[in-house]
């Protein structure tokens, strides 16, 4: 059911549900599609409109208008409301879904990089990777069956040598908007589901916990109108899931007294992007790489059929369209290949993880080196509030986000593209031209304007990280707050660590988890 905020009387209380999700991007509508038609009463709480697309209103994205530290203005200052959108669907609004699971390696420590690890293991996740895949059409979860994908992409990976440091993997993307925009996607599931209420203009300002900040007994909410604050309501529900992102989620917490921080202080820290480099090097070869190579590391378009029975065989399907409308009986999205190292090598290396993107010149024999690696979780990243600045609706601090990037950072970066060239050069390269310089320490980096300027990935990751232990994190492997008994966090901030994989795919996957977690636990 679709409800408007603005139709409710002032100091409205809605209660008497058993969830209450906040947010509407990919986990919140995750979260309400798995729910739908469920036995649990679900409200969905979404800031925007039934109608929202593409854009979000500039009074709603004028909330995401904080402050950045100053290494983050000099590499990006419009990250924080360039990289997410205030409204329905959230960031699924403006991307391509690019998709690839995190890799069983990214789970674990890597002594000489990081001591962080996932408190569960990749085969907990992997059933829910399988699920969260229909969501982009993505066909079989079959990222490593590479013959399969060779087939085709038409193409094959450079030939392996002893002792390589890097091998081929496959990423894949989804640019219809009907199927990337969730909201749109799932419209109708959610419009129609008879237990669950979708919420418009519903604002979060506040959670209201009991003195010790152990249990959750209201959220205070707000509806926007003509650009000021509108009338204020509050919902009561069971549990709760804030789904709002990997920045504000870490912001809601705070400017509820810090809820569920620990005693080292670890609510906001340990914030992680994907640094990018997406003109590292170029690289120039001694004849023209064959059409087969550079058809593997080529995005391409590609149509399944899928298999007529469960279990069966997915068909690539080559043939022209006769009839447009069989496209509907086909699943189609994008594929390409990239190269990533081997887990040998990042234990050897004691680097983070990394994939190169290679994009082949028009002679054919050069290529671009576009790097995108993983960053160390670093204590003194980190999000706070901006005591000193007020959003211009509600009069509250607004979200400071202070990046940073250290010494494991630059030497994954230098030791990626080292390993690059030295794999590429033994496979023709004759020489290169570095783009980008990633000498000297820490804060040392090609800027904006230069072609090679350091980027930032729009991937919000581990301002809220899972643990074991309440010590160690903020959530706990179910994703519920280690200090609060039925609040919950659906997002990429609850991340121990990032991998190179875009964050979509594991978002989702985690955020069916926790729908099925819930459906148990609830009741």
């Amino acid at each position: 059911m679709y409800l408007h905020a603005d139709q409710l009387p002032e100091n409205t209380v809605l209660q008497g549900f058993d969830l209450c999700i906040v947010g509407a991007g990919a986990a919140g509508i995750a979260m309400a599609q798995c729910l739908a038609n469920s036995s649990l009463t679900v409200i969905l709480l979404v800031s925007g409109s039934p109608g929202d697309r593409t854009s979000p209103d500039p009074d709603r994205q004028s909330l995401y208008h904080g402050t950045t530290g100053s290494f983050l203005q000099k590499v990006d200052p419009v990250f924080l409301h360039r990289s997410r959108l205030n409204m329905y669907g959230g960031t699924t609004n403006h991307f391509g879904f690019w998709a690839r699971p995190l890799d069983p390696v990214d789970f674990h420590p890597r002594p000489g990089f990081r001591d962080s690890a996932w408190p569960l293991a990749f085969d907990e996740l992997k059933a829910y990777y399988v699920d969260a895949h229909h969501f982009g059409q993505f066909g079989p979860l079959n990222y490593d069956d590479m013959s399969f994908w060779e087939d085709v992409l038409y193409g094959r990976s450079f030939d392996p040598l002893p002792d390589d440091k890097m091998t081929g993997a496959i990423m894949h993307a989804q640019y219809e908007e009907n199927l990337h925009d969730f909201q749109v996607q799932f419209r109708d599931e959610l419009k129609n589901a008879e237990n669950l209420t979708v919420l418009f203009n519903a604002h979060l300002l506040d959670i209201a916990s009991d003195s010790e900040g152990r249990h959750v007994s209201e959220l205070n909410c707000s509806t926007i109108v003509e650009g000021k604050r509108g009338k204020c309501f509050k919902v009561c529900a069971k549990a709760y899931t804030l789904a709002c992102g990997g920045i504000e989620n870490a912001r809601l917490l705070q400017l509820s007294g810090d809820l569920g921080n620990n005693k080292r202080d670890q609510l906001g820290r340990g914030f992680m992007v994907h640094p990018l480099l997406t003109n590292a090097a170029t690289v120039r070869f001694d004849q023209v790489i064959p059409t087969e190579i550079r058809n593997f590391f080529r995005e391409q378009q590609i149509r399944l059929k899928p298999p007529a029975d469960p279990g069966g065989q997915y068909q690539h399907m080559v043939t022209p369209l006769v009839n447009p409308e069989l496209v509907f009986e086909y699943l189609t999205f994008n594929a390409w290949g990239v190269l990533v190292p081997t887990p040998a090598a990042l234990r050897e290396e004691g680097i983070g993880n990394f994939r190169v993107i290679l994009n082949f010149g028009a002679d054919r024999a050069s290529a671009v080196v576009n790097l995108n690696w993983e960053q160390a979780p670093n204590e003194e990243s980190r999000i706070r509030l901006d005591l000193d600045r007020k959003d211009p609706i509600f009069g509250q601090p607004v979200a400071h986000v202070d990046w940073r990037l250290n010494e494991a950072d630059k030497r994954s970066a230098r030791r990626a593209l080292e390993i690059t060239l030295e794999y590429l050069y033994q496979r023709g390269a004759v020489s290169h031209e570095m783009i980008t310089d990633v000498s000297g320490g820490e804060e040392d980096w090609t800027l904006t304007p230069h072609e090679g300027a350091l980027e930032t990935g729009d991937h919000h990751m581990g301002a809220l990280r899972m643990s074991a232990e309440p010590e160690e994190g903020i959530v706990d492997p179910d994703s519920r707050l280690h200090r609060v008994d039925n609040l919950y966090i659906a997002g990429s901030a609850v991340f121990p660590t990032g991998g190179y994989a875009n964050p979509t795919l594991t978002i989702v996957a985690l955020a069916l988890r926790l729908a099925d977690h819930l459906k148990r636990v609830i009741r």
